[in-house]
């Protein structure tokens, strides 16, 4: 599962969440009555499909004065390409503060596809989605927008547990999605976020402000579609001594090489920006309004979407402090035909990291751990060819496989936190005390969720339970789904 510090949630997260806003001030300035929303996407890996086509048309807040959209539209995500990262999705300024309960996604349609060695479409499958694709993620108690506020919403899809849960009826593949929240105020995400869009207002303390035109997570047949310039969404991308900034060769450069105009992808942590209390006065200057987000960025690559390939393989070879190069033998079906590992030479700021966006580094390369790696291939005539990287992601937990137990429970400890599931193989111990639970309902208009507790549960209740295999024998359960 993805890292750590954010409370997971099935289909939802939050506990209660009270955002700091502006106080007046004996100054008489007006405080703002509205905060600014950002919702980011992203997903755990999938080993099942090579694509998951998710086609979204609304996401809104449900409160108790009523109902506010954050996006309407269609926009078609791939959402394995965010296995390692988040992305800024939608944001709107001027929501009400408030009390909400929900938070409701709203699924027009899910294709699902296998690639085949050269990366062509090999199957698709057309799931039926539970509900029809509409999802309330329902808080264990709701959570306060607070005016003035600067909130990011992320929303990460779980595409192998939905499939691991999936039903079959009459030949279709039925899909019950699960989904978690994660919901931040003027706290960087715990994760790395990934902007692709166009430098402008360049300033000599190495930041800029980036608007964003494409989504690097796009579905393919989206890949050259440009945002409306109402949906483009802009922040300020900070750099520093240790950031990594690459140009279209793929080959190192300083912060002075960058100019107005260009096209570059960030990749860092995004941190929401609280608003001041004379935002709202400003009604001649919106600057304000694109800059509620900041990036910290590790690194910054130059170019249009897909100049730097994101290449997945295996450790072959491990870094050798000479060169700085370790071997990959790429995964096939992503275009590259390599009789051996391919050399993957790093630079003094290229970066590594966990998908949890914990930093490592090369020691942590190791040979059979699985990397992606974001680069680009310089082909040579008299030598080896070299993938020129910016930034790796080492799945160094792969290695602990996922299991998924599913049947009635036999038995609820809460006090030990331990259970026992009567799965298809026999009755099984859990470990839950470090689970986290969340009650579904799919039977009404949508698929609810609503984050719990181990008390919530008793005997004969169906859960899912996802887990790795513990010391004891035990499943140690990381996320219960509990059918109400």
């Amino acid at each position: 599962m993805r890292t750590s510090v954010r409370c997971t949630l099935l289909s939802l997260l939050m506990a209660t969440l009270a955002a700091c806003g502006g106080g007046g001030s004996g100054g008489g300035a007006a405080v703002p009555q509205t905060a600014t929303v950002g919702i980011a996407l992203t997903d755990d890996p999938s080993p099942d499909f090579d694509q998951a086509l998710a086609t979204i048309t609304s996401i809104d807040l449900l409160g108790e004065d009523g109902q506010v959209n954050v996006f309407s539209g269609v926009e078609t995500v791939d959402l394995l390409k965010l296995a390692d990262y988040s992305e800024l999705f939608a944001v709107r300024d001027d929501v009400p503060a408030g009390t909400y309960n929900k938070i409701r996604l709203r699924l027009s349609d899910l294709e699902l596809i296998r690639l085949d060695e050269n990366g062509d479409v090999e199957e698709t499958v057309l799931p039926k989605l539970v509900a029809n694709g509409k999802i309330d993620l329902n808080p264990q108690g709701p959570f306060y927008v607070a005016p003035g506020a600067t909130l990011v919403i992320t929303i990460d899809f779980d595409v192998g547990k939905s499939l691991k849960i999936t039903e079959t009826g009459n030949g279709k593949l039925i899909v019950r999605p699960v989904v978690f929240v994660d919901i931040a105020t003027n706290l960087p995400s715990p994760g790395l976020t990934r902007i692709h869009g166009v430098v402008s207002d360049l300033d000599d303390d190495g930041s800029f402000r980036l608007c964003q035109t494409r989504l690097a997570g796009s579905g393919a047949h989206d890949f050259a579609s440009a945002r409306f310039d109402d949906d483009r969404h802009c922040v300020r991308v900070r750099s520093g001594s240790a950031t990594g900034i690459f140009g279209d060769d793929g080959l190192p450069r300083e912060f002075s090489g960058l100019e107005d105009g260009d096209e570059v992808t960030a990749i860092g942590r995004l941190q929401p920006v609280p608003r001041s209390d004379d935002d709202d006065d400003d009604e001649g200057d919106d600057d304000w309004r694109h800059e509620r987000f900041v990036l910290n960025a590790y690194v910054i690559e130059q170019g249009p979407l897909g100049t730097f390939d994101r290449l997945r393989g295996v450790v072959a070879e491990a870094v050798d402090p000479a060169t700085d190069r370790f071997g990959l033998d790429p995964e096939p079906g992503q275009g590259v035909v390599s009789d051996g590992p391919l050399a993957a030479q790093l630079f003094p700021k290229s970066r590594i990291f966990a998908p949890n966006g914990v930093e490592l580094g090369r020691l942590d390369v190791d040979v059979g751990t699985v990397a992606l790696v974001d680069s680009v291939l310089a082909v040579s005539s008299s030598g080896p060819d070299v993938l020129r990287t910016a930034l790796v992601i080492l799945d160094v937990d792969g290695a602990s496989e996922e299991q998924v137990l599913t049947g009635p429970l036999v038995s609820v400890n809460v006090a030990t936190g331990q259970l026992i599931v009567a799965d298809v193989a026999g009755d099984r111990c859990v470990d839950a005390r470090s689970a986290d639970v969340f009650l579904v309902d799919d039977d009404g208009d949508s698929l609810e969720s609503e984050r719990g507790t181990l008390g919530d549960l008793e005997a004969g209740q169906d859960v899912n339970v996802f887990g790795r295999e513990g010391p004891g024998g035990c499943l140690v359960a990381e996320t219960i789904l509990a059918d109400r």
